[in-house]
């Protein structure tokens, strides 16, 4: 892991430790915010066994993927503003 500010550590830390589905939602949507920044894009979106497969790549030229989670629209916006507001506090965004 990256050195990250006390703050954002433990936020990391805490997120760490919720059961996967909730980690995936966190991880996804934390993507769609910095594709919102311009910090990566989105480079692809194909079919997966679990759901819709999203392919972004950041600004070093990194690819990764993660599997979009079954979140509603509404769930899935209000953790991104969630997390906006964390990364804002942050100086992050």
């Amino acid at each position: 892991m990256t050195d990250l500010p006390p703050e954002l550590a433990a936020f990391s830390y805490l997120l760490d430790a919720q059961p996967a589905p909730v980690r995936d939602a966190f991880h996804y949507c934390l993507c769609v915010l910095m594709v919102e920044a311009g910090k990566m894009r989105l480079v692809e979106k194909v079919p997966g066994e679990n759901g819709e497969i999203c392919v972004f790549e950041t600004v070093a030229r990194v690819k990764f993927s993660v599997t979009r989670p079954a979140l509603s629209r509404d769930q899935e916006a209000a953790l991104i503003d969630v997390l906006r507001e964390i990364l804002k506090d942050e100086g992050v965004l």
